[in-house]
């Protein structure tokens, strides 16, 4: 019996509407639905996932723990009526958990909950293999995209084995900093410090599973960096490093947000262009330094907003709110502390480069000696 048909039993032999998820509360499977649903349930099918408030609610009765059926009261404040848990038990863990709203003119008894509390193990058993090969599936994606060589190899041959990447195929990675609701079956997830990677196969279609991931993400608040699409899975840590500094950029700068597709990243993807430290040397030259070591606030203000209004005088004093005699003194004084002459397209370009990726680089060359001394 496949976990759809034990819902199917479930529900015929209670009467009743029946949802089973798993135990991070991602939908897994639900039975034909009584047309008087209330709004969590309606949430949680629709969207494949239940909201946070709603699943620290259900956990509070202590349901990870329990091996009887746990009933919860009315909820108004996320908008769910009564239902009766069942934990989905295998080994002493709870795997997930199936969640009965009897219909209006049926009634549940303890007699009827017994049989049922037999098919919601037999969903634990399924749902904890199912879990234990994610487990190692996550292992496999990390080895892949941050493990040495022979890792590396093994990642390939293990996921190729898994028959979710065709050789050669097409490939997105994903780097989400926050909440993921539970994205499409055809996808392989692994945390990786602070980030979850998603490696999401080219399918044909009409819904792109990419974007769809990624705005998922965004609504329920993370930051998304969207790596490049190559072929094969050898090409996926490429894919990955993309997406990574797509939330890095993302965090920096928030018009970039919440999702950053490595194509839409401008000038912010020279800094994936070698050692963080060998491109700082490289866009932060003396003339840009001299004005970072300035700390002048309003000159840098005054040049960024300058450079990214493409030299227009009017526009810039607009946007900074100040007469156009203090803009043109602001200006004498960022050419007199750099030494460049902003009538001279290359040297703007010199400027606004260093401007721009300037603070970027300084925020990770920080982090990068954070983690360096955590070290030592």
């Amino acid at each position: 019996m496949n976990l759809d048909e034990v819902v199917t039993e479930v529900a015929e032999r209670l009467s009743a509407s029946v949802v089973l998820v798993d135990r991070a509360f991602s939908l897994i499977a639900y039975s034909t639905q009584s047309p008087d649903v209330d709004k969590d349930r309606v949430q949680s099918i629709l969207t494949r996932s239940c909201p946070p408030e709603a699943r620290a609610w259900y956990e509070s009765f202590g349901i990870a723990d329990t091996t009887r059926p746990v009933i919860t009261p009315e909820n108004p404040d996320i908008e769910a009526s009564p239902r009766i848990c069942l934990p989905a038990r295998y080994a002493g863990a709870a795997y997930g958990y199936l969640f009965v709203l009897p219909d209006e003119n049926s009634a549940v008894s303890d007699g009827d909950l017994t049989p049922a509390m037999s098919l919601a193990g037999q969903a634990g058993a399924q749902l904890a293999h199912t879990a234990r090969g994610r487990d190692d599936m996550a292992v496999a994606v990390a080895d892949l995209l941050e493990g040495d060589r022979k890792a590396f190899a093994r990642a390939i041959t293990r996921i190729e084995d898994s028959g979710l990447f065709p050789d050669g195929g097409a490939l997105t990675v994903l780097a989400v900093d926050g909440l993921l609701p539970a994205p499409g079956t055809r996808t392989l997830l692994a945390p990786i410090g602070s980030l979850t990677a998603v490696m999401v196969p080219a399918v044909d279609g009409a819904v792109d599973p990419v974007r769809s991931i990624a705005e998922s993400g965004a609504g329920a608040g993370a930051l998304v960096g969207v790596g490049g699409s190559y072929q094969g899975l050898r090409a996926a840590r490429r894919s990955w490093q993309q997406a990574k500094l797509g939330v890095r950029v993302a965090r920096h700068d928030g018009s970039m947000g919440p999702i950053a597709y490595w194509e839409e990243l401008g000038v912010y993807r020279l800094s994936s262009c070698g050692p963080t430290g060998v491109v700082a040397d490289a866009v932060l030259t003396p003339s840009v330094r001299a004005l970072l070591d300035h700390r002048n606030v309003d000159l840098l203000v005054t040049a960024q907003t300058y450079l990214d209004q493409a030299g227009d005088t009017g526009a810039t004093a607009g946007v900074l709110g100040i007469h156009r005699q203090t803009l043109y003194y602001r200006l004498a004084k960022i050419e007199e502390i750099t030494g460049l002459d902003l009538s001279v397209g290359a040297q703007r370009l010199e400027l606004h480069v260093g401007l721009t990726l300037g603070r970027f680089i300084f925020e990770h060359l920080g982090t990068e000696e954070g983690r360096n001394g955590e070290q030592t």
